[in-house]
């Protein structure tokens, strides 16, 4: 009895979950954010698929505003290559880094397993800070995962302008939501294990073809572990300026009452908050933005919605 109290402690409270501390240090300049650029791009062996590498896009000179695009769990940069282009093409600086983990031109590795969540947020902070010294305004979007990330930043960056959380990772429709804390913290203790995406196509799924066939539980763990950090309450000192939450109904990846909670955690007086919600009858799937994935053939029509919520009236889908 003793035993099983102990495990219910460890299990169900946050007594093994990372302590999330800020390290926010951002570039003091534009030719600081240009030289970690570099580090960043650099830190893309061989290893990694050629447009899965973080991708850094420059005018030149510092900008009003710069964007953060933080990709989904198991996808990478390029899954956010359209809207990273319109961005660009508006003058915007911006910053699509490649998680931890992801990426590999082996879609078959076992990388996943190294994640944890300090990782995660190390990454999306320095992406973060990189942003901060190429544009005066800094805007964060995410997607599954990166969702999840920039839900976390939101909360604690006051250089965070204005959030848009795509559907983020928050709790998994694959688990009930109220094991989704004890479950996600078991992970990190028992050996890892790889489940397919798709039982049927295992390791020939091709949408899109840059992305893992499979997920790793460890890994799915370290993001539901920034999740629940990021349903603290906000940990800025300033307001965040503009929050846009963008659900789907017939979302079969990702619960919406997760999404709501945490979404919730930022609404805060003050916000200036849109929704966005696809109806289920839309049928459209859980990945919004990737030019290659599972939404291809509706693409158009995703972009004609998000677009203006991003600020990209002219945002359009790859030909």
């Amino acid at each position: 009895m003793a035993l099983l109290a102990v495990a219910a402690l460890l299990l169900f409270t946050p007594v093994l979950d990372d302590s999330l501390e800020v390290q926010a240090d951002p570039a003091a300049g534009y030719e600081e954010a240009l030289r970690r650029a570099d580090t960043l791009r650099s830190a893309d062996g061989p290893e990694v698929a050629d447009e899965c590498r973080s991708r850094i896009d420059v005018q030149g000179e510092r900008t009003a505003h710069a964007v953060v695009l933080l990709h989904g769990y198991t996808n990478c940069p390029a899954q956010f290559a359209a809207i990273a282009d319109a961005y660009a093409a508006q003058g915007w600086s911006v910053v699509v880094p490649r998680l931890p983990g992801h990426g590999e031109a082996d879609r078959m590795t076992r990388a996943l397993s190294d994640i944890s969540p300090g990782a995660l947020v190390d990454a999306a902070e320095e992406a973060t800070d990189i942003a901060a010294g190429l544009g005066e305004e800094v805007t964060v979007v995410g997607l599954s995962g990166g969702g999840t990330l920039t839900a976390w930043l939101a909360s604690e960056r006051d250089d965070v302008a204005e959030a848009v959380l795509i559907a983020p990772l928050v709790a998994p429709k694959v688990l009930p939501e109220f094991t989704v804390g004890p479950v996600s913290r078991a992970f990190r203790f028992t050996p890892d294990v790889y489940l397919w995406w798709d039982g049927e196509k295992k390791e020939s799924l091709a949408e899109p073809p840059y992305a893992y066939p499979r997920y790793s539980l460890r890994s799915l763990g370290a993001f539901l572990a920034v999740g629940r950090a990021a349903q603290q309450p906000p940990g800025r000192t300033t307001t965040l300026g503009r929050l846009v939450v963008v659900t789907n109904e017939n979302d079969a990846a990702v619960n919406n009452a997760g999404v709501d909670r945490v979404a919730a955690a930022l609404t805060v007086p003050g916000v200036d908050r849109e929704d966005l919600v696809f109806p289920a009858a839309l049928g459209w799937r859980h990945d919004l933005v990737d030019p290659q994935g599972e939404n291809a053939d509706v693409l158009p029509e995703i972009y004609a919605r998000i677009g203006p919520l991003l600020g990209l009236d002219g945002l359009s889908s790859p030909s």
